[in-house]
Order: C-alpha cells, then sequence, then structure tokens
C-alpha cells in the first residue's frame, strides 16, 4: 500500500534509483538487531523509516514489528523499495511518497523513527521536534550512518575510481578524511528532548566486483547518470577499464556501520528545547 504526500523539490537522486537499490549496501544485522532490543520492538511496535530510499533499513526492520511507513521524496525510489519487499515477502510496510517537511500527527504515534544516509538532506531541527511529538513515551529515533569510500577510502583502487570521476566532473566532494560536525547528532538529539542517548558502531567487510565498484558510483546522487549525461557511456568504459586491471588488489572495503540513538522521555514533562 502506498500515499501520495505533497510535491517536493527536484530530488538529487534522479536516474540513480535502480543502481541505488541494486549497489548501495544494507547496515548490516547487528545495527538492526540492535535496534529491536533497545526499543523493545516487537509485533505491536509502528516504526517510520524517513528517507527509506530503496528500503535498506524499511526491508529488514518489517521482520521485527507489525507495521513500518518507508517514506521517501523520491516515487522511483519508492518503487524500488517495493520490489525489495516483494522480494523479501515483506507484506508490513506502508510506502509513502513525502519528505521530512511532510511530516505530520497523521503518521503517529511510531515507536522507532530510522533515518540512514539521510538525515543530513533534511531540516535537522524542526524535523526532530515534529518527531518528538509523533513518538511514543519509551520510543525514539535512530540514525544510521556508514563511511563513504568514495570520498573517504583509504584504498588506491578507491583513489583511482575518484580520479577518474574527476576527469568528468567539476564539482565532486572533497576526497578528505572522517566528517566532523559543527553540532554533532547525539549532542543533537540530546539538545532535542531524546535521553538516554547512544553511540553504536557495527564494523563489517565488504567484496566490491567490478559491476558493483560502477553501480554504486553512479548510485551517489553527484555521480548520477543525469550527471553525467551524454558522457555516461565514456565514463563507464573508462572506469571499467581501470578496474579490470590484472593487476589490481582486491576491491575489499573495511566499513563501519554508525547507530546514534536517543529515546522520548517515558513520562513526566518533556524538556524545552534547548537547540
Amino acid at each position: 500500500m502506498s500515499r501520495p504526500m505533497a510535491p517536493t523539490d527536484v530530488d538529487p537522486f534522479t536516474s540513480t534509483e535502480v543502481y541505488y537499490a541494486r549497489y548501495r549496501p544494507g547496515y548490516g544485522g547487528g545495527a538492526i538487531e540492535y535496534l529491536q532490543e533497545k526499543f523493545d520492538l516487537d509485533e505491536s511496535s509502528r516504526v517510520l523509516d524517513l528517507g527509506c530510499g530503496a528500503g535498506q533499513i524499511t526491508v529488514p526492520i518489517a521482520a521485527f514489528v507489525g507495521e513500518v511507513v518507508g517514506m521517501d521524496p523520491n516515487q522511483a525510489m519508492i518503487r524500488e523499495a517495493r520490489t525489495r519487499a516483494a522480494e523479501a515477502g515483506r507484506d508490513n510496510i506502508e510506502w509513502v511518497v513525502g519528505s521530512d517537511s511532510d511530516l505530520d500527527e497523521d503518521l503517529g504515534p511510531v515507536r522507532l523513527t530510522t533515518m540512514g544516509r539521510s538525515f543530513h538532506w533534511m531540516d535537522q531541527e524542526r524535523t526532530l521536534e515534529r518527531l518528538r511529538s509523533m513518538t511514543e513515551p519509551g520510543g525514539g529515533v535512530a540514525i544510521l550512518n556508514d563511511a563513504e569510500w568514495f570520498t573517504r577510502g583509504e584504498k588506491r583502487w578507491q583513489d583511482e575510481v575518484y580520479e577518474i570521476a574527476g576527469e568528468y566532473i567539476d564539482d565532486l566532494p572533497p576526497r578528505t578524511g572522517p566528517v566532523d560536525y559543527d553540532d554533532p547528532w547525539d549532542e543533537k538529539l540530546d539538545a532535542f528532548g531524546f535521553h538516554d542517548v547512544e553511540v553504536a558502531t557495527f564494523e563489517t567487510e565488504r567484496e566490491w566486483d567490478v559491476d558493483s565498484v560502477v553501480g554504486y558510483v553512479f548510485s551517489l546522487s553527484y555521480c548520477s547518470p543525469e550527471t553525467f549525461g551524454d558522457e555516461q557511456e565514456a565514463f563507464e568504459r573508462d572506469l571499467r577499464a581501470c578496474l579490470t586491471d590484472s593487476e589490481r588488489e582486491p576491491f575489499v572495503q573495511r566499513a563501519e556501520t554508525e547507530v546514534i540513538a536517543g529515546r522520548k522521555q517515558l513520562g513526566g514533562i518533556e524538556r524545552e528545547n534547548s537547540g
């Protein structure tokens, strides 16, 4: 089942949807199980996955709860997520086309709201205020994130992929180290009425082949097929030629999923927003 919301601005992920669904990795079973335990998720629980993309969180967390609402502004992304859910046999998911600006009481109450690789796109303070009002006492919010190897990777093959993309695109994000935020998200959750805030990390090792590296690059908002335009085929040809070099090291990435989670007060008067 799906229902439309108000139209949203142009989506930066337009033309990435198929690649995003097929080649963006999930967050791993450890992160999902951690959320199930922390928020006591069961068949009575309702979860909102805000900025759900192609369902990388929506579908696995549906195995632990009674209902999940997967919400994303990109209708094509919702279509890919619906396919993922059908393949997994999950029929307890409602799909909503909309963004953080469309949050309202009709979507609540929820036990938990998850946001995977999406919170940085949102009006964060307004989003947390609205989510707090929609969340059951004792429930909460969780932000899931992982290192983006295209701009943060440390291996030679990652450097070369970035360099080839830079030959076609002028405004790639800088290739720098770990991101430091002026307002760390764990502190922001605490400031906007969520307590018992924890930062948990889960390590994993991913192996990539040529197809998955190419697909991952095309899943990025700033490397979408639309961004390359008529040069997409030439870029892909150059990228594949580089990756199929017989002398190349294995395409291995040591990744870390970070989960930042906070809980709404069980009772009494909520703290005033200090943000």
